[in-house]
C-alpha cells in the first residue's frame, strides 16, 4: 500500500490464497447484485408514474451512480486475482487508474447527491413557498448535470496524474493532494453539510408536528366530526414529512458508515502503512453501500416495493411462490392466467384475493403517494 512496499511488478507473490478467490466471488457477487438492483430500481421509477417525483429524480441519479459502481467492483473482482493483479492492473497504469478512478469518481456523485437531497428536504420542509415557485424539473436536472460532471473529472483525473513505474496501489500511484486535500476533505465537507441540514430539518420538522398536535388539543369550540377531520388531515401530512425525513437519513446514514472506514484508511495510508488486507476488506464494504440502497427503498417504501414487484422477474417468481404456497393452505389449485395473456401469479391473485398492488391499509397502489415526496 505505501511507498514503503516493492515497485517492482515481478517481484509481487502471484500466490493464489483462499482468501484471494473469497474475495474474488465476494466482489462477483456483489457486482451482479448491484447492477441488477440498482437497474431494477430506475425501471421502477421510469415504469411508476407515482414514483416520478422531484425528490426521486435524485434517487434516480443515485442509482445510476451504484449502477457504475457494479461495473467498478468487476474490475475488483479481477483485482483481488494476483496474477490479474500483477499482469494487468500493475503494468497497465490505465486500467489501474480506471479501477481508482471510478470508485472516487461515483463516489463524489453518491455524496454530492445526498447533499442535493439534503439541501432539497430543507427547502420543501423549511421554506414551502420558495420551493414550489422556483424548483421545478429543469432546476433538478441542472444540479444532476452539474454533480455529474463534477464526479466524472474526479473520476479521469487520474489518467492523467497517476505516477507511473509503481505498484497499482491507490496512495502509491495518486498524489497526496488528490487523495487527501481534494477528495477525503470534499467527502468530509459534504457529511458536515448533511449532518447539518438533516439537523435542522429534524428540529423544525418536531417543532411543526408538536405545534400541529398544541393546535388540535387548543380548538376547544370545533365541533367534534369536523376536529377529528382536521386533526386527521394534519397529522397525515406531519407523517408523511417524519417518513420522507427518516428515508433520507437512513439512506444517508448508511452512506456515511460503509464509506468513511474506507476514507479515513485511505488518509492514513498516506502517511502509515496499513495491512493491504484491511484496505481491500474496506474496499468492499465501501462498496457494499450500493448495494443498500435498493434494500432500504424495498423496506421503508410500500410503493417501491410494489414497483419492484411489478419490474423484476425473480420477484414475480417468488409472489408466484408465496401465492401458490397460499392457495394450497386454502385446499385449492393454483390456475395460471387470470384471464388473457395472464400470468401464474394474476391467477393466484385471483384465486386468493391477495392483490400485489393493494397496501397493508387497503389502498390501491395507484391512489399511493410515495412519502419520499410526500
Amino acid at each position: 500500500m505505501n511507498s514503503t512496499q516493492a515497485s517492482d511488478p515481478a517481484l509481487e507473490d502471484t500466490t493464489i490464497r483462499p482468501t484471494d478467490v473469497c474475495l474474488f466471488f465476494i466482489a462477483l457477487c456483489l457486482a451482479l447484485f448491484i447492477m441488477s438492483a440498482n437497474a431494477t430500481t430506475v425501471l421502477a421509477i421510469w415504469r411508476t408514474p407515482g414514483l416520478r417525483t422531484l425528490a426521486n429524480t435524485y434517487v434516480c441519479s443515485l442509482a445510476c451512480s451504484d449502477l457504475v459502481v457494479g461495473g467498478v467492483c468487476v474490475l475488483l473482482a479481477l483485482y483481488m486475482l494476483p496474477p490479474l493483479r500483477v499482469n494487468w492492473f500493475d503494468r497497465s497504469g490505465n486500467l489501474c487508474s480506471l479501477l481508482n478512478g471510478l470508485n472516487i469518481g461515483m463516489t463524489v456523485v453518491s455524496a454530492f447527491s445526498m447533499t442535493l437531497i439534503a439541501f432539497d428536504r430543507y427547502l420543501y420542509i423549511i421554506k414551502p413557498y420558495f420551493y414550489q415557485r422556483n424548483i421545478n424539473i429543469q432546476v433538478i436536472g441542472i444540479s444532476i448535470a452539474l454533480v455529474w460532471i463534477a464526479g466524472l473529472v474526479v473520476a479521469f483525473l487520474p489518467q492523467f496524474i497517476a505516477r507511473d513505474g509503481v505498484l497499482c496501489h491507490i496512495t502509491d500511484r495518486l498524489p497526496v493532494w488528490y487523495l487527501f486535500h481534494l477528495c477525503t476533505i470534499l467527502y468530509l465537507l459534504t457529511c458536515v453539510v448533511n449532518i447539518l441540514l438533516y439537523t435542522v430539518i429534524l428540529k423544525v420538522a418536531c417543532r411543526q408536528r408538536n405545534a400541529v398536535m398544541a393546535t388540535v388539543v387548543s380548538v376547544q369550540n370545533t365541533k367534534p366530526g369536523e376536529l377529528g377531520k382536521a386533526g386527521g388531515t394534519s397529522s397525515k401530512i406531519s407523517k408523511g414529512t417524519m417518513k420522507s425525513i427518516k428515508f433520507f437519513l437512513t439512506v444517508f446514514g448508511c452512506f456515511f458508515c460503509c464509506i468513511t472506514p474506507m476514507v479515513v484508511v485511505l488518509a492514513l495510508d498516506i502517511y502509515v502503512s496499513v495491512p493491504t488486507a484491511l484496505y481491500r476488506l474496506l474496499n468492499v464494504v465501501a462498496l457494499l453501500n450500493s448495494a443498500m440502497n435498493f434494500l432500504i427503498y424495498a423496506a421503508m417504501n410500500l410503493q417501491f416495493r410494489q414497483a419492484f414487484l411489478k419490474t423484476s422477474s425473480l420477484a414475480r417468481v417468488c409472489e408466484s411462490c408465496v401465492c401458490s404456497s397460499r392457495v394450497k393452505g386454502q385446499g385449492g389449485d393454483i390456475r395460471c392466467g387470470g384471464g388473457k395473456g395472464g400470468s401464474c401469479g394474476d391467477g393466484c391473485r385471483e384465486r386468493t384475493g391477495w392483490s400485489r398492488g393493494k397496501s397493508e391499509h387497503g389502498t390501491s397502489g395507484a391512489s399511493v403517494v410515495s412519502y419520499i415526496d410526500a
